[in-house]
Parts: C-alpha cells; sequence; structure tokens
C-alpha cells in the first residue's frame, strides 16, 4: 500500500471531494460567502482563493493518497487569510505547572 502526502495545488484541487471544494465558509467573509453560494460560484472562489493564498504566503494545505487514491486533505493559512476566523475567540497561550 503506497501512501503519498502532497502539497495542495490547484492541479490536484479536483480531489478533494466535491461538497469540500465548493465549500467556501472560512475562506470568505459571511456575506460574500453567501452571495458566492447562491450565485452557484462558491468552487471558483475556493480555487481563487486557494491560488491567491499559493501566491501571497505558500502552500496552503496538503491531499493525502493511499495507492493513488485521495483518502483526506487539510487547509491552513494565516488568520489574515481566514476571514471567518475572527468570529472566534482567542486567548493566549499559558503553560501551567504540572501537579
Amino acid at each position: 500500500m503506497g501512501r503519498r502526502l502532497v502539497p495542495l495545488t490547484l492541479d490536484n484541487l479536483p480531489d478533494l471531494p466535491k461538497r469540500c471544494r465548493s465549500c467556501v465558509f472560512w475562506e470568505l467573509d459571511p456575506v460574500s460567502g453567501e452571495a458566492a453560494v447562491k450565485a452557484g460560484r462558491s468552487e471558483l472562489e475556493k480555487e481563487s482563493w486557494i491560488s491567491a493564498v499559493l501566491l501571497e504566503w505558500g502552500s496552503c494545505g496538503r491531499v493525502v493518497y493511499v495507492d493513488e487514491v485521495p483518502v483526506g486533505y487539510v487547509l491552513y493559512a494565516p488568520p489574515a487569510y481566514v476571514p471567518r476566523s475572527t468570529a472566534f475567540r482567542r486567548v493566549p497561550w499559558r503553560r501551567t505547572p504540572s501537579s
């Protein structure tokens, strides 16, 4: 069983499940995301987002293949590229002494 972990690119974007290729929840602000879904262009918006992040920041995901079949993926980017991340409360990391 051959396994590969490769960077996400526009070339292997079609390997993601269709539902995930068209989900723009994190990539767009709520108003733009809803407009993209209603207009039927969310998949194009996802592709544009990935392209922009690749150009401006670098690799923003990985795809896992087992025997050349895509079995999983992960997307990531700095908060500036993920508008919905601001909706979540952030707290500073603090180390606590172990008991």
